[in-house]
């Protein structure tokens, strides 16, 4: 079988001023773990993961003009289609589950945009 694997990448940080607030990892695992739960109680499908803690660097002046570059604590969460039941999974399901994830990651921790790359695509919502 075919690896399935799929990966959502958010800033832990609001938005792109840098007076934004900064969230813990913490409240990323909340938003994920209530929305599994919410998802499994209405019968729809979710995704398993591990959440993990980054950094992302990325070209931008920051505020004081005096650096290019901007660094933001970022969360990274992924996992893989790996159960019998997953492999059967058409690949539009997955992509929307996925993106139903991000939406709320994005609402919830106040996020411009929200990546997702699954299989050999990526995308933002």
């Amino acid at each position: 079988m075919k690896k399935r694997s799929y990966k959502i990448t958010c800033s832990l940080k609001e938005g792109y001023s840098p007076e934004g607030k900064l969230f813990e990892i913490s409240k990323a695992e909340t938003v994920i773990k209530e929305w599994m739960e919410q998802r499994l109680k209405e019968q729809h499908p979710i995704v398993t993961g591990l959440l993990q803690q980054g950094t992302l660097f990325f070209p931008a002046v920051a505020k004081d003009e005096k650096s290019l570059v901007t660094v933001s604590p970022t969360a990274i969460f992924t996992g893989e289609l790996s159960s019998p039941e997953d492999m059967q999974r058409h690949d539009q399901e997955v992509r929307e589950t996925l993106e139903s994830l991000s939406l709320q990651l994005k609402e919830k921790l106040k996020q411009e945009s929200v990546f997702i790359i699954y299989l050999d695509e990526n995308w933002w919502v």
